[in-house]
């Protein structure tokens, strides 16, 4: 087991520096921006074909940083909690390990070749949860103050030109006066809800179905109204009062995960895994380790995929962690064959 040890606590202590070739120094001397934007659009990282409209935005986005030599700004919204199913008691666990590694790789080459470096900044959407989905404030709560601990943690091993930052949305703008604002655009949310066809409507629920914690006598209804909730939710919380800073900024480069592949995704963000084998949100997901002759490979499963390898998993202990989380006291591990007979049913992503 001291090789499973020693990968995840390089997971959390090793920051994997890029190495510049002399090809890459090369065209650095010809097109900085031509460099950088190759290396954030690279195919390994990236689970959707990037759209010629998205490309020419976010080079130029990286132009203007360049020109005004500021970091290369990633800004991800994300759900800002850990889903209900996962074992890990609304607390980050090893799938938000795997992924923060995965964003350091995929970004790593800008930070080792442009001096001002990169900042990706994860921005909590979670204001909207406790009304939308049921969530308590307290779990919320919990699950953010894990996530910090987290981010500074792995603050400590990147390069000082490296940094990742976390912002609760409802902690810099109102939140009970975005609250407001969606409550009282919920009558013409329905309006638009009730003008789709069935079909429409089933296509709409597949997320909401997985995302509400319905409460006792609490049924279809309360998924739509979910579901309503959350598109008129992105339509407020698109304006400047807000979002402001986020959405007006003209260097801000906004990129996300499976939200990438709905019909949400109207804008085409650039859209990668969560890591170099999953698509799942590391939020939404839980971290395990896939385990074969070769080495290890970083997994987040969703909720159904565990459902169907739990009876297969092995659990490690592990030594005591400085975090204090208690998913890093142990590390769930399914071998190659039974991550292949799951891939082969059909089960995988």
């Amino acid at each position: 087991m001291n090789d499973i040890n020693l990968h995840l606590k390089n997971s959390l202590d090793t920051f994997d520096k890029y190495s510049i070739s002399d090809d890459d120094k090369k065209t650095i001397n010809r097109d900085l921006t031509g460099f950088i934007t190759s290396k954030l659009f690279r195919k390994k990282f990236r689970k959707q074909k990037l759209v010629d409209s998205t490309a020419t935005d976010i080079t130029d986005r990286i132009k203007l940083s360049v020109k005004n030599n500021n970091p290369i700004h990633i800004v991800i919204f994300f759900g800002g909690y850990k889903h209900f199913w996962n074992p890990s008691d609304s607390e980050v666990d090893w799938a938000e390990v795997f992924s923060f590694n995965f964003l350091s790789e995929w970004a790593a080459p800008v930070a080792a070749t442009y001096e001002p470096g990169v900042v990706i900044e994860f921005v909590s959407e979670d204001w909207i949860l406790e009304k939308m989905n049921n969530y308590s404030a307290e779990n919320l709560d919990k699950y953010s103050s894990s996530f910090t601990k987290l981010i500074n943690e792995f603050n400590k091993k990147m390069p000082e030109n490296f940094k990742f930052k976390f912002t609760r949305l409802g902690d810099i703008y109102d939140k009970s006066e975005m609250l407001k604002t969606v409550e009282a655009e919920m009558s013409a949310g329905y309006d638009r809800w009730n003008s789709l066809s069935e079909e429409a409507k089933q296509s709409e629920l597949k997320r909401s179905k997985r995302s509400v914690i319905l409460k006792e006598g609490q049924g279809i209804d309360r998924i739509i109204e979910s579901r309503v909730m959350e598109l008129v939710f992105y339509s407020v919380e698109e304006r400047p009062e807000f979002s402001g800073d986020y959405n007006s900024n003209p260097e801000n480069i906004f990129i996300c995960f499976s939200f990438g592949l709905s019909d949400d995704n109207v804008l085409h963000w650039l859209t990668l895994g969560s890591t170099s084998s999953s698509i799942v949100d590391f939020w939404v997901g839980r971290g395990i380790l896939e385990q074969s002759d070769d080495g290890f490979i970083d997994r987040i499963v969703s909720r159904e995929q565990y459902a169907k390898i739990k009876d297969r998993l092995k659990t490690v202990e592990l030594p005591s962690n400085d975090l204090g989380l208690k998913s890093f006291n142990q590390i769930e591990v399914i071998s190659t064959d039974d991550w292949n007979e799951l891939v082969a049913s059909g089960g995988a992503c």
